[in-house]
């Protein structure tokens, strides 16, 4: 299976061996340029003008790319969806362009769970996860009567649609368990930078600060915010200039260009360099 995906590439340099951000879309159905005017949402722009190669993949669940993508993710929240972002890293390593050992994720919401879930499926591969509005418990999507979600009494999204799309706490708690990363927080080595809305209720806060207790529990570090007054995003100027001021940062110190990476590049000098349109998955 071929799964789509957009590359950007810092301007003026040689696309080889690159710092990599892997920039996870929300829903997981919503696409990279939604709610854009000029097409696309501008976070790839940002960080690729300070150096960084950015992979925006279009794992199983998505939409917009016809119902055999989108249906093969029901139920594969963590698991196939999951290994379509690390193949899609991972071919980028292949063709030379990317530092293997330079590698990190980054996303809200369901784009946070994956980027957690990333660092607990390949804790080798990614050297640290910025996650932000992030669901971190499955089954706590389905337990936390104060989300908007769960509030929708009238069709019951919770008990139809959720169970098709992701599954059942109850059914599924085995499954559940596996692919939460709150639950699984001792297997990250990577680094953690975990941002969350006071006031977020579509994923509420309980979920970040059950990732900050099992990680620190776990003795692992972690960098933690949270944003008074602010939902599911951040949308304050303060705020969003706050938020990614610390992103960059915390991209810079753990896979920029003075960053030692963890294992060498493993593509020869002359493999080609030319990006590609889509990326093969598992």
């Amino acid at each position: 299976m071929r799964i789509p995906a957009y590359l950007t590439l810092p301007p003026g340099v040689p696309a080889r061996g690159l710092p990599l951000i892997v920039n996870i879309h929300g829903g997981p159905m919503v696409r990279g340029y939604a709610w854009s005017q000029w097409g696309r949402w501008p976070e790839a722009a940002f960080f690729a003008l300070q150096g960084y190669a950015v992979l925006e993949p279009e794992p199983r669940g998505s939409k917009g790319w016809g119902a055999r993508l989108h249906t093969s993710g029901f139920g594969q929240w963590g698991l196939a969806m999951q290994d379509d972002i690390t193949d899609a890293a991972l071919h980028l390593v292949k063709e030379g362009i990317v530092d293997r050992g330079r590698m990190c994720l980054h996303g809200g919401s369901y784009g946070g769970y994956a980027t957690l879930q990333g660092l607990v499926r390949e804790p080798a591969l990614f050297r640290c996860g910025n996650a932000f509005v992030a669901v971190t418990d499955l089954g706590l999507m389905q337990q936390t009567a104060w989300s908007d979600t769960a509030e929708d009494t009238e069709y019951d999204y919770l008990a139809n649609e959720f169970t098709h799309f992701v599954g059942d706490s109850v059914r599924n708690a085995e499954q559940f368990a596996r692919t939460s990363p709150a639950r699984n927080a001792a297997a990250i080595q990577g680094a953690v930078m975990l941002t969350m809305g006071s006031d977020d209720r579509r994923v509420p806060l309980i979920h970040g600060e059950r990732m900050r207790d099992a990680l620190r529990a776990a003795g692992k570090p972690l960098e933690w915010k949270v944003y008074a007054e602010e939902g599911h995003g951040f949308n304050q100027e303060a705020n969003v200039t706050d938020f990614y001021t610390r992103s960059l940062a915390f991209f810079d110190r753990h896979i920029g260009a003075g960053a030692a990476a963890t294992s060498p590049a493993t593509a020869p000098a002359d493999s080609p360099a030319a990006p590609a349109a889509s990326a093969p998955a598992r």
